[in-house]
């Protein structure tokens, strides 16, 4: 595979992690609702739930690792820039643009979903939440 085809690759892998991490905020807004209506029997299937979603995005992740890992060592380095702190630029190529895109839509859903587990911690641990 050569390195247009890798950067493709990981847009793909970074996409789909994207869906699923939507789903996880999804989901956890879904748990939020139900603990505040005592429903143990619906946070239940959802923590389930959750749980899919998150091991679909750990397995993105691990692909896209592996996708790195195939760069030359300063190519790879250039594309954790655009994964992590969003440095692409139009001269990096459409896939660079597109990766930091992706990348940056990730992390806000990302805390936006923590935000929310963070609230329904405090609000069910206090002052033992693992957030405290």
């Amino acid at each position: 595979m050569d390195e247009q085809g890798i950067y493709v690759e990981i847009m793909k892998k970074l996409q789909r992690k994207y869906g699923s991490l939507n789903e996880i905020q999804k989901t956890t807004q879904e748990m939020q609702e139900a603990l505040s209506r005592n429903d143990r029997v619906s946070m239940e299937m959802l923590i389930s739930m959750r749980q899919e979603g998150i091991e679909l995005a750990a397995d993105c992740d691990r692909d896209i690792r592996y996708l790195l890992s195939i760069l030359e060592p300063d190519k790879r380095e250039r594309a954790r820039g655009w994964l992590n702190e969003g440095t692409a630029k139009e001269a990096d190529g459409f896939e660079a643009v597109k990766i930091s895109e992706i990348a940056s839509s990730v992390r806000k859903v990302l805390e936006r979903t923590i935000q929310i587990d963070r609230q329904m911690s405090q609000r069910v641990a206090g002052k033992d939440s693992y957030y405290q």
